[in-house]
């Protein structure tokens, strides 16, 4: 029986066991087909809870890991490796090969953590991937030991489904796209995934398994850091902050005291937390690329830097903190 309308509950699963979970399917059968559906989150699943595909699915909810970002998912799923291990929070993160902050998912990395899943897994991969974003430097060393195929369309990419043995996984960014333009209430968000949905229910001879990486929330009022407090800009150890707008991680000189300063100017409009609390099993790739201090916005707000302009700002719906309707996921399965 589906648990797609129970309430979200304190002791579910987590992300982090997917990957696990995903090899022990492909042991049992012959053919697994995993979507991830980035952004649709927890939320999402209850406000379209009555469409078919979700009432067929066996749902169960599903903790992301902090930060509740794209980078930090894709990376565990195509690693094996929770955020602590293989170290790539977040949109915007400092590489220290190259001693500056990168976009991981769209410059690549310097040594992407191996051997990757599909290395590791005992079954043929097939991986699916929005035509804009194959090939890439990342995509190259994450899906290695896999067969990679770019696609225009969902619609068409849904086709291969079921249609080869082993892993089939398919990664589908529209509706995480149409949530930051328009916003996760907007129309052109439920359209995006009640297309998404409609297609993956016609998916048949596979185990279908359908995620989502983390949700989103709506975001408008921006606090500008280094104009709330002049004197950030002379901290500053990397004039880009690292994180996003929802999750702002800032590389500085004495942490305690720029946490300190910022919290008295933030009040209740933001968190502000020592990064290194954050993630107290950090493993040495996360320690060598993590920020000093981060500051998590209240609901509704963002935090960024005046001094470093970014498209995100214009943003109508934003992820990376730890509210629920970010960090609330899960995962459905059928033999479809």
């Amino acid at each position: 029986m589906s648990t797609s309308f129970c309430t979200f509950p304190d002791r579910s699963s987590r992300f982090t066991e997917l990957p696990d979970r995903i090899s022990a399917w492909t042991r049992a059968h012959e053919r697994v087909a995993v979507v991830l559906l980035d952004a649709f989150g927890w939320e999402f699943v209850q406000r379209h809870s009555g469409h078919p595909l979700l009432r067929r699915l066996e749902i169960e909810p599903v903790r992301s890991q902090f930060p509740s970002t794209t980078t930090a998912h894709l990376t565990t799923l195509y690693t094996g490796l929770p955020v602590e291990q293989h170290g790539l929070y977040e949109w915007q993160v400092y590489d220290p090969g190259q001693d500056r902050i990168i976009l991981p998912l769209r410059d690549g990395v310097d040594a992407f953590p191996g051997p990757t899943y599909f290395e590791q897994l005992d079954a043929p991969s097939f991986v699916l991937q929005p035509a804009p974003i194959w090939p890439s430097e990342y995509g190259q060393a994450a899906f290695a030991g896999a067969d990679v195929a770019p696609f225009e369309r969902f619609e068409d990419a849904v086709t291969q489904l079921g249609t080869r043995p082993g892993l089939t996984y398919l990664y589908w960014d529209r509706i995480d796209a149409m949530g930051h333009v328009h916003g996760p209430a907007s129309e052109a968000f439920d359209r995006a995934a009640l297309a998404a949905l409609d297609a993956l229910a016609r998916v048949r001879d596979t185990l279908l398994v359908v995620t989502a990486d983390h949700g989103q929330i709506a975001v408008g009022e921006i606090d500008y850091l280094d104009e709330l407090w002049p004197p950030l800009a002379e901290h500053l150890r990397q004039p880009l902050p690292a994180g996003s707008a929802r999750d702002c991680f800032l590389h500085v000189r004495d942490p305690e005291t720029v946490a300190g300063e910022l919290a008295a100017r933030l009040g209740e409009r933001a968190e502000v937390r020592l990064a290194a609390e954050l993630f107290p099993a950090a493993g040495p790739r996360l320690r060598e690329r993590l920020a000093d201090v981060c500051v998590l916005p209240a609901p509704g707000r963002m935090a960024w830097l005046r001094s470093c302009p970014s498209h995100q700002l214009s943003f109508k719906g934003h992820h990376g903190g730890l509210t629920p309707s970010e960090s609330e996921t899960w995962v459905g399965i059928m033999q479809a």
